[in-house]
């Protein structure tokens, strides 16, 4: 099972996505789950941002995710929201380490920033993707 972020959900969907390829080959045959703040935070910048491929490409993606409460570890709750580490990042990479999982995630800050906290996640880190709005 792995813990998509936002962030990768963008990455699959996005118009011309020059790592959607790598995504898919990492993801082949495993799980793939998204928090509820993940979803959340994907299906309100799709909404605004993407273009007409983009948001048919979101609705095919859904489709293979299931969306799971969000539910923090408890070491992740003691960690303090920086400029780099929002209370959104808390609870998604937070999840993810309640599970025992690998999160998938373009926001390399952040995971830097829990670190700085003493703490680490299992994270996979790939390049950041922009929706192109086609």
């Amino acid at each position: 099972m792995l813990n998509l972020d936002n962030s990768t959900g963008i990455a699959f969907i996005s118009e011309n996505s020059p790592i959607r390829a790598q995504l898919r080959q990492y993801v082949q045959g495993q799980q793939m789950v998204m928090t509820q703040t993940a979803f959340n935070e994907f299906t309100n910048i799709v909404t605004s941002i993407a273009g007409a491929l983009e948001q048919a490409r979101s609705s095919r993606f859904l489709l293979r995710v299931t969306v799971i409460r969000d539910n923090p570890s408890a070491r992740s709750l003691n960690l303090q929201t920086t400029r780099n580490l929002g209370e959104n990042d808390i609870i998604i990479l937070g999840t993810g380490d309640q599970l025992g999982i690998i999160t998938m995630t373009a926001d390399a800050k952040a995971v830097r920033a829990i670190s700085g906290q003493g703490v680490d996640f299992s994270a996979y880190i790939h390049p950041p993707c922009r929706l192109t709005g086609n």
